[in-house]
């Protein structure tokens, strides 16, 4: 679908119009044939006339499409186009070859991260904006920080009883080693000194 006449300013050349939704023509393809040109979307998304020229009804198959000539590029990158997001506000005007640049970073943008001015500083799209509430957010916080924390002394008392297991586990195991030194110097002679070599 190609960009509204309207946003343009002053004439745009008759050549640079897509013949199918007759807007200024984006990403625009032409007919390797009659040499027409036509907005991408609007010729890959068509059906009736996907095997025709709309203008002159040559054969056209979207496989052989090709891009348009640089002079056409040109001619189209100079055009001066009005912001997407003129009716929220913004005033600039620029090259169609430099919109998209511009629309990532446009203020006006309703994608366009905003930080709240009412107390809160919570950063938003525009277009939620008009829709957002302080106290909400600010109470949603705060259960979310209270539900952290008690997840925290969850976590926190389970790893507290996981090593008082484990110191009890290593007093245990000392006083079995300590047991067992203790009881070696009680052992019978003939269990803790080899028999003697017979030699022949």
């Amino acid at each position: 679908m190609g960009y509204d006449r309207a946003r343009f300013l002053g004439d745009v050349d008759e050549d640079l119009i897509c013949p199918i939704c007759c807007g200024v023509l984006e990403e625009p393809v032409q007919a390797p044939n009659c040499e027409h040109a036509f907005c991408n979307t609007c010729v890959s998304q068509g059906s009736s006339w996907q095997q025709t020229c709309p203008v002159d009804g040559s054969v056209v198959t979207v496989p052989h499409l090709r891009p348009i000539p640089r002079i056409m590029r040109n001619m189209l990158s100079k055009l001066q186009i009005t912001c997407d997001n003129a009716v929220a506000g913004c005033n600039a005007i620029l090259r169609l070859d430099n919109l998209m640049a511009h629309l990532l970073n446009c203020e006006h943008s309703p994608k366009c991260p905003v930080a709240c001015k009412h107390g809160c500083g919570l950063e938003m799209s525009n277009g939620e904006l008009p829709n957002h509430n302080c106290i909400e957010h600010l109470h949603s916080m705060v259960q979310q920080q209270e539900t952290h924390i008690t997840e925290l002394e969850k976590t926190s008392a389970e790893q507290k009883f996981q090593l008082e297991e484990q110191q009890r586990d290593i007093q245990l195991l000392k006083a079995y080693v300590h047991a067992l030194h203790n009881d070696k110097h009680h052992w019978p002679m003939s269990l803790t000194t080899p028999p003697p070599i017979a030699y022949n």
